[in-house]
């Protein structure tokens, strides 16, 4: 237990440190493997590019091509607005790249983008598969600091209030066919709690829990080999999924 928590405080100082880092993260393309498919990663709340660099440096030296989404300054603007940028950048990629689609991995309230993105802005034509890591799918309580704090400049943290129209509706929205969706979750996130699976994420596959906090999500190893997995698995038929 002393141990637990002790690895957790490491991962937030870890976390800190490369957020400090901002969005001037260089990526190198170096690292390709001959038909290894390109990554996209999507930070959080109050994040900044820095932030995804552990995921970085692990997928790049396995051999991926990553690319990592700036949405604004600390992410203070609409989630939806976000979303449309977004969607427009895969499509971009995709396009400029000569490839079909990409996998993306979006990190806390970067998942909701990224989810909202696929569901209603037809990004699942440029998406293969979505990895969602500690994404407030329930909403989360820490929205009520947002308000009282930003509340009056940014439309995000309104959106992530549990029982909020924004997330009522990702939820409600049916998953589009062809893209893979999995479910990454720290037992002791205190700022995105588990929701437990929804709605297209296989529970048996799909849905991870490992142990650590919110920021050993972006920076513990075995929150990396989940990603690394989901990612490598070969594409299959659709096997039936099984919701709450």
């Amino acid at each position: 237990m002393i141990q637990h928590a002790t690895e957790t405080i490491s991962h937030g100082f870890g976390y800190a440190r490369h957020l400090l880092r901002g969005n001037r993260v260089a990526g190198d393309m170096s690292w390709v493997e001959p038909g290894s498919r390109p990554v996209v990663l999507v930070h959080g709340f109050l994040g900044t590019r820095g932030t995804m660099l552990p995921l970085t440096r692990r997928l790049q030296s396995d051999g991926k091509v990553v690319f990592s989404y700036h949405h604004g300054m600390l992410q203070l603007g609409s989630l939806s607005r976000s979303a449309e940028e977004l969607a427009v950048k895969l499509r971009g990629l995709t396009e400029s790249l000569e490839i079909d689609r990409v996998d993306v991995v979006g990190f806390s309230m970067g998942g909701l983008v990224a989810l909202h993105a696929v569901k209603f802005l037809q990004a699942h034509r440029h998406v293969r598969r979505l990895a969602l890591m500690g994404t407030p799918l329930g909403g989360t309580w820490m929205s009520l600091a947002g308000m009282a704090t930003v509340g009056l400049v940014s439309a995000s943290v309104w959106q992530v209030r549990p029982g909020s129209r924004f997330i009522k509706e990702l939820r409600a929205a049916p998953l589009p066919a062809g893209v893979r969706l999995r479910q990454i979750h720290a037992d002791a996130d205190a700022l995105c709690p588990d929701p437990g699976p929804i709605e297209g994420v296989d529970r048996e596959h799909d849905y991870v829990v490992l142990p650590g906090g919110h920021s050993s999500l972006v920076i513990a190893q075995p929150f990396y080999a989940a990603v690394r997995e989901f990612l490598d698995e070969p594409d299959e038929p659709a096997r039936a999924v099984l919701s709450r």
